[in-house]
């Protein structure tokens, strides 16, 4: 009985150990920017500014960093992308990581004056990380992309298990056009055979309508192929 109280003492205090740990790694761990010319600085605490009518920017214990510079931070909240290079000038949009599987890196839009400084803000959960979507990723921390087939078919054309779920969204992707241009030509088709008489619904633009509606099912399916396509990603 004593060394099964002994057993169980000694993995609790391994589990607090390991714990402690962590979080002294995480809450320690440098802070930095990443410009797009590829130049890393760390820091202790990173802030990001946007004062009215000025640009915005980033300041690295006193250093300043004009936003459209950075192409990655990480700062208390976790780490962070520009989405500069995909929307446009002073778009001031970024991505919060979501997920490593330790060659892919997920990330989700997110609102930056939320995570922006030491405090989160969280009276407005619409600005913050679900960390059940993404729409952009890297590979092995490289370029930010957005996360479409075009995009991972490239990407993880080495992992079979990976372009199998592919081949699954690409299907269904398929399907998804299919119906929802059946659907509109049925539509159009009875519009046009009733271009001179008033427009009364028919029984085959209702059916047209539910197919085009239909349409919109897909996209759970699909958003899920695409996340089990980087969670197989071995190469």
């Amino acid at each position: 009985m004593n060394t099964k109280i002994l057993l169980a003492f000694t993995m609790a205090m391994l589990n607090y150990q390991m714990n402690y740990c962590q979080s002294t790694i995480k809450s320690t761990a440098k802070h930095y920017v990443k410009l797009y010319n590829g130049e890393m600085h760390e820091g202790e605490k990173l802030s990001y500014e946007y004062p009215m009518l000025q640009a915005a920017s980033f300041n690295l214990d006193g250093r300043k960093f004009y936003s459209d510079k950075v192409y990655f931070f990480r700062n208390s909240h976790g780490t962070f992308a520009n989405l500069y290079e995909i929307y446009g000038e002073r778009a001031e949009r970024y991505a919060m990581r979501i997920n490593n599987t330790g060659r892919i890196q997920l990330y989700e839009e997110i609102d930056i004056t939320a995570y922006g400084g030491d405090t989160l803000l969280t009276d407005n959960p619409k600005r913050l990380a679900s960390g059940e979507v993404w729409q952009f990723y890297t590979k092995d921390e490289g370029d930010l992309k957005k996360g479409i087939y075009k995009n991972l078919k490239n990407d993880l054309t080495d992992s079979p298990a990976s372009l199998k779920y592919l081949q699954t969204f690409k299907r269904l992707n398929t399907l998804q056009i299919s119906l929802a241009v059946a659907g509109a030509a049925i539509i159009g088709q009875q519009l046009y055979a009733r271009r001179n008489e008033d427009t009364v619904l028919s029984p085959q633009m209702v059916l047209g309508g539910i197919m085009c509606g239909a349409t919109f099912f897909f996209e759970g399916p699909k958003a899920d192929a695409l996340w089990l396509a980087v969670d197989n990603y071995k190469p």
